[in-house]
């Protein structure tokens, strides 16, 4: 099969490539070679390679610079979104299109299963959502994909990191390491994501929104120390409120994702973080 990868020099963008290279040929578009936001420039390449299928994987995930950049941020989360989608329907190739936890606002206390209200508390979390929302507008056969807390193989060149590498980098930094111990998550490894993905290619389930993230609850501090604990770290590890770490985007409080529907459709059982962690640190 044919698949067009938008975003495809990300840290998903890497290991989608690694992982579908084997049975499929792929087409490798990043910013530079199809500008998402240009519904030419995205028909003209959709229509010259008529791709089976289409992964979005290029997004604007700068979380809070996005509140003081809301225009760029929705080009291409929104926009971006709707242009592929557009392209996607009228070439009739199916789309795939990552999104994110942070459609939700975080208020419940039980996993958010496909069928919860969104509620975006974030200008990235907004622009997601309305891209969801396009996606569906658009119709044709999709997957909206959402996942959290996402960390990979940093690309060569990549500008961007995640958090391991922002926690191991700070652990050589500094004595103490302050951490948000109140917003609960799950951590999602790439390299099992684009397994799923290619489970999704493989076994065509029906279309609509599919939750996968790692196994387990977890927040931001319990992750962090999981990271030092695996990797033998020593340093002084502090767990805080997000009220004493204040950043420009809100985050829901609570973003846990329920995945028995993506199990029960693809027949496969996710894994626990801490798993996925330790595979991400024997490869990086």
């Amino acid at each position: 099969m044919k698949i067009l990868i938008a975003g495809a020099s990300g840290q998903l963008g890497k290991k989608l490539a690694e992982a579908l290279s084997r049975e499929h040929k792929l087409v490798l578009t990043d910013s530079a070679t199809m500008d998402i936001t240009d519904p030419q420039i995205v028909r003209d390449i959709v229509a010259q390679n008529r791709p089976d299928y289409i992964i979005n994987a290029a997004a604007y995930t700068r979380v809070d610079q996005a509140e003081g950049d809301i225009e760029t941020c929705r080009q291409v989360n929104a926009q971006g979104a709707k242009n592929i989608a557009a392209a996607a329907r009228e070439f009739g190739a199916k789309l795939i299109y990552i999104s994110t936890d942070f459609v939700f606002d975080g208020v419940q206390k039980t996993p958010y299963q496909e069928t919860d209200a969104a509620n975006p508390l974030s200008v990235y979390g907004l622009t997601k959502y309305e891209g969801e929302k396009f996606i569906q507008e658009i119709g044709g056969e999709y997957y909206i994909v959402r996942v959290s807390w996402l960390f990979g193989e940093l690309p060569q060149g990549y500008k961007g990191t995640n958090f391991v590498e922002v926690m191991l980098k700070l652990a050589r930094e500094r004595e103490e390491i302050k951490v948000v111990n109140d917003q609960i998550g799950s951590p999602t490894y790439t390299g099992d994501l684009a397994l799923a993905i290619g489970q999704i290619i493989a076994q065509n389930p029906p279309s609509g929104i599919y939750h996968f993230s790692g196994t387990g609850e977890c927040s931001w501090y319990d992750f962090a120390r999981e990271i030092f604990s695996q990797t033998n770290t020593k340093i002084r590890l502090t767990p805080i409120a997000s009220a004493q770490y204040p950043q420009k985007a809100q985050r829901p409080p609570y973003s846990y994702l329920d995945k028995a529907k993506i199990e029960n459709a693809l027949g496969i059982k996710v894994r626990p973080w801490p798993e996925m962690l330790k595979d991400y640190l024997n490869k990086r």
